[in-house]
């Protein structure tokens, strides 16, 4: 087993504020991870910094992103998003505006290839991405790939987007709520397609998402992030069956609170998620804990639970 990506201490800020405290991650070879949290927390900003992807005015200052141990943050551009483009997909929690509506899902998927097998003939990309599709659970197609974005349903666009991240053999899928604007019915399909992609090969996978029961039924590790910092972390057992932080057992709680509407977005829980402040060393969450006191306002260390099992809390 070896380590497919790690974020060590990393420190995102933008022209205000800073946005991500610290951050330390990790996934394996073969391994599922997911980072879970209110929206607002940080988990996508995690992954725009990963992909290269921060918006102008956002900088990591600190820390590292290893990608099999090559330092992202030191490359050039070019060729970071070489690294990238080989080795990792990624599924935007967006599909509408990853896929291209002028272009049909054929020209996309071709275009897509070939950046990778310049000599490749059409007809080979083509096959490629009929295997996949079928793979991933569409029946009809010849139609899909003749169709524009415009003309599919979510769930089929959905399926498209994880197709074109893994038309080549990749080492990491990366995934921003791949459950989310999708009903009941189409979420269940599309979580079967990534349990089935988990259970196919040595593919390791980072989920961000809001849907607990899908986190639960896939992951094999799971962080929970709160105001861009990471409060617990542990096995998919240790978080759900003996979470620690009050913001951990809050957000457990309320999603088995809407079991019949799971995959929607998480209940609010009372106050806010705080935007500013972030880079102090106390507890981010102790104005909405039932639980705060006068230690939660002093710089907290990481109690080591387990091996596995860590969380930032005085509790």
């Amino acid at each position: 087993m070896g380590e497919v990506l790690r974020m060590e201490d990393l420190m995102v800020r933008d022209r205000r504020h800073v946005i991500i405290t610290g951050l330390d991650l990790r996934v394996e070879e073969g391994e599922r991870v997911a980072l879970v949290g209110e929206s607002g927390c940080g988990k996508t900003m995690s992954l725009r910094t990963i992909l290269d992807q921060l918006p102008a005015d956002c900088e990591a200052y600190q820390g590292q992103v290893l990608f099999r141990g090559q330092s992202l943050l030191g490359m050039d551009g070019k060729e970071r998003r070489a690294v990238l483009f080989s080795h990792v997909g990624f599924v935007a929690q967006n599909t509408s505006a990853c896929l291209h509506p002028s272009l049909k899902v054929s020209r996309q998927m071709y275009d897509c290839y070939r950046v990778q097998h310049p000599k490749a003939r059409k007809e080979e990309a083509l096959e490629r991405s009929r295997s996949l599709l079928v793979r991933l659970g569409m029946s009809d197609v010849d139609r899909v790939l003749s169709s524009y974005p415009g003309q599919l349903s979510g769930g089929m666009r959905q399926r498209v987007s994880i197709a074109l991240a893994l038309l080549d053999d990749k080492d990491l899928l990366i995934a921003d709520e791949p459950t989310s604007a999708l009903d009941a019915h189409i979420r269940r399909q599309i979580e079967s397609v990534y349990e089935d992609i988990a259970r196919s090969g040595h593919l390791s996978m980072l989920l961000v998402s809001h849907d607990l029961g899908f986190v639960r039924r896939l992951a094999d590790r799971v962080y929970v992030m709160y105001a861009g910092r990471i409060v617990e972390e542990g096995t998919c057992e240790e978080i759900f069956s003996s979470p620690v932080h009050p913001y951990t057992k809050a957000l457990i709680e309320l999603s088995s609170i809407s079991k019949a509407e799971r995959g929607a977005r998480l209940a609010e829980l009372g106050g806010y998620v705080p935007a500013t402040g972030r880079e102090r060393p106390e507890c981010a969450f102790l104005e909405r804990c039932p639980y705060s006191g006068a230690l939660c306002r002093q710089p907290l260390e990481v109690r080591i639970l387990s091996p596995s099992h860590k969380v930032r809390c005085t509790l």
